[in-house]
């Protein structure tokens, strides 16, 4: 039987909890609660990263600044979500977009906001197909 992937899931214990419904029988999922421990967790290698954006006091962006400069991290898809239940406002989603195309980070899923529209089965399935398609294996 061939290893699943290793996704960190750094987050709070409801956003890990909301990706491990997600994705628990496609990779293996490894939950990090602090900004260290997510990083210990990336230099013994992961194939994919999913940040809560109120990740450790929300300092998700201290967490995308410090994978910068690390090699365990280089090549590592970055998919950042939003699990809350409260409203954002447009121009705070637009701000934390730019912000995160800024520090690479592949896709932004708004679980919130496409529960809000669709549905929580859109919202996951969401989520589910953004992790699987970084997930392919590169050749």
């Amino acid at each position: 039987m061939e290893p699943r992937p290793r996704v960190l899931v750094a987050g709070t214990r409801q956003g890990i909890a909301s990706v491990r419904e997600v994705l628990e029988h496609d990779a293996e999922l490894l939950g990090a609660l602090s900004v260290s421990e997510a990083l210990a967790e990336v230099e013994r290698g992961v194939q994919l990263i999913i940040c809560n954006i109120r990740f450790d006091d929300s300092r998700m962006f201290d967490f995308l600044g410090a994978l910068a400069g690390r090699p365990a991290a280089a090549g590592v898809p970055v998919i950042c979500c939003r699990v809350l239940h409260r409203p954002l406002s447009e121009g705070a989603r637009r701000a934390i977009a730019l912000a995160l195309e800024a520090l690479g980070v592949v896709e932004f899923v708004d679980m919130q906001a496409i529960e809000e529209k669709q549905g929580a089965e859109a919202a996951r399935e969401a989520l589910r197909r953004a992790a699987l398609s970084r997930l392919v294996p590169r050749g």
